[in-house]
């Protein structure tokens, strides 16, 4: 068995994606999506129109995933047998860019433009990857007309690199204080008591759930009924629930969903827009 040390490359990005139940019943096929291989590479999708029905469609999608090793230079020595691999350094960026997004019919939801990428660095002597948010961006967003401002701020996690350095800073009372709301620290689950002053993380299988979302509001007059709850706007009974800039962060990978909308009345299903995942570790 060969047990030399190698990289692991990994990166992933989708322009779009769901599965629809009501009124019509169909699986949203993401035509524009990347993914590596593990030796990396690029990986790269360009697409037009998907086939449009009445309840959704997207005007343009891009998507790249790329990974590879730093230093030419240094790559080329290992290739000639001059150190080992693991004395590299691999970098894994993924990008996915995605124009005139809606989703519904009797109650549609328009993005006119969202952005997301991540970049990633290889492990360490922890074993954790460095992964930054790179640009991202929720542009003309709006439902039945009504229009809504999303802003987004992925500093507190570029700052926090890794998971490590995310954990230790968790139980940094002024961290809380000033970043917290982005990992929803402070805020009480639906139904549950109301978080201790120091905060709580929301965690489950060593997945941190966080968002890059800073603020939304409506610009001008809210769609009738609705309410805005930190990155969801609540849209029950007539539409259902959306869902802005979610993170994802575990020990080893971070995952942004731009959009994601949990439907209801009307439609029925799940659909999301703009999503990005990186990780990448060293072998064995």
């Amino acid at each position: 068995m060969d047990n030399r040390r190698r990289y692991i490359f990994r990166g992933n990005a989708a322009a779009f994606g769901g599965q629809i139940v009501r009124p019509i019943d169909f699986l949203i096929e993401a035509h524009g999506a990347s993914s590596l291989p593990v030796t990396g590479g690029r990986s790269l999708t360009r697409v037009g129109p998907p086939q449009p029905n009445d309840f959704f469609r997207v005007d343009s999608a891009e998507t790249v995933a790329e990974g590879f090793f730093e230093d030419r230079g240094r790559f080329l020595a290992y290739t000639e047998g001059q150190g080992e691999q693991d004395a590299l350094v691999a970098i894994t960026n993924v990008r996915v860019h995605v124009k005139g997004f809606q989703l519904g019919s009797k109650f549609r939801l328009v993005v006119g433009e969202m952005q997301a990428e991540l970049n990633s660095r290889s492990p360490l002597a922890s074993g954790q990857p460095s992964i930054r948010v790179g640009k991202v961006a929720l542009d003309g967003v709006s439902i039945n007309g009504h229009k809504l401002r999303v802003k987004v701020d992925a500093s507190p996690f570029d700052r926090l690199d890794t998971h490590a350095k995310l954990l230790t800073a968790a139980d940094d009372a002024n961290f809380v204080r000033e970043s917290g709301d982005a990992l929803f620290m402070r805020t009480p689950r639906d139904g549950a008591p109301a978080p201790p002053p120091t905060g709580r993380l929301i965690q489950a299988c060593g997945t941190i759930y966080a968002t890059i979302v800073k603020s939304i509001d409506w610009d001008g007059d809210p769609f009738p009924g609705s309410r805005i709850d930190g990155n969801r706007v609540i849209l029950e009974p007539d539409f259902g629930v959306l869902y802005f800039g979610e993170l994802l962060i575990s020990e080893y990978s971070r995952r942004v969903t731009m959009v994601r909308a949990a439907l209801g009345s009307e439609g029925g299903g799940s659909a999301s827009g703009g999503d990005a995942e990186t990780n990448g570790q060293w072998s064995p």
